[in-house]
């Protein structure tokens, strides 16, 4: 209780930021929640983190989240944020963004480093060193992988489209790359495919499971399954 009597809501714990993330990036992502998606979002979060995916493990999880009015649970089993749960999540994920601007911007960390150290720092950054970051880096939009950070002003460039929804034979750019996928990320770092990098998408083939794009003089070919997470905008 503080002194005027009023009840302080309880620090949440590392694991408690890491699900109000998730369920913030499936939620991004413009999919309901629900137990099998969340869990595929959590099993992204780095090992070091020490998450459990069991069904129980969740479970246990968010019964704790929903008592402490973070989240809400549906009468169809989704998993939608509070007032308070959102505002917690935009939070984290601005720091989460912030910090992984910083060490690519100042630390030259490899890009498919970023999320993992990312992760780390999200949970000790203090809201006055956030925004000392912020004010550091120049107040930037989006995180290196093109993801928009909460309460920057960024708005979302017109025609943006996912790559396995892109037209054949345009030129395009780059917006936005998943971060979660540290094989991945290394992959599509190698190849140029990050965002502001102009490509054309010279071809779709789900029923290879390819999608293949051009940069430059060079191909890139991309698993299909992926080609969702990947979006591009108009020249």
């Amino acid at each position: 209780m503080t002194e005027q009597g009023k009840q302080v809501a309880p620090r949440l714990t590392q694991a408690m930021e890491n699900y109000l993330i998730s369920i913030f990036m499936v939620l991004e992502h413009g999919e309901k929640v629900s137990n099998s998606n969340l869990v595929e979002q959590l099993r992204r979060v780095p090992a070091s983190e020490n998450l459990g995916t069991s069904l129980p493990a969740v479970s246990g999880m968010l019964r704790r989240m929903e008592k402490e009015s973070l989240i809400r649970l549906g009468d169809s089993r989704d998993i939608d944020l509070t007032t308070r749960g959102r505002s917690l999540a935009e939070s984290m994920i601005r720091k989460h963004r912030l910090a992984a601007r910083m060490v690519v911007d100042l630390l030259d960390v490899p890009l498919h480093e970023v999320d993992a150290e990312a992760h780390m720092l999200e949970h000790a950054l203090s809201d006055t060193l956030e925004k000392r970051i912020q004010k550091r880096l120049g107040n930037p939009k989006t995180d290196p992988f093109g993801q928009p950070i909460p309460g920057s002003g960024y708005r979302e460039p017109r025609g943006v489209v996912t790559l396995d929804n892109a037209p054949t034979g345009k030129r395009m750019i780059v917006d936005r790359i998943p971060e979660d996928d540290a094989e991945l990320v290394a992959y599509l770092h190698k190849s140029g495919v990050l965002p502001g990098v102009e490509v054309t998408v010279a071809d779709v083939a789900p029923y290879r499971g390819v999608v293949t794009l051009k940069i430059g003089d060079e191909l890139a070919v991309l698993g299909y399954n992926v080609s969702s997470e990947i979006r591009l905008r108009p020249v």
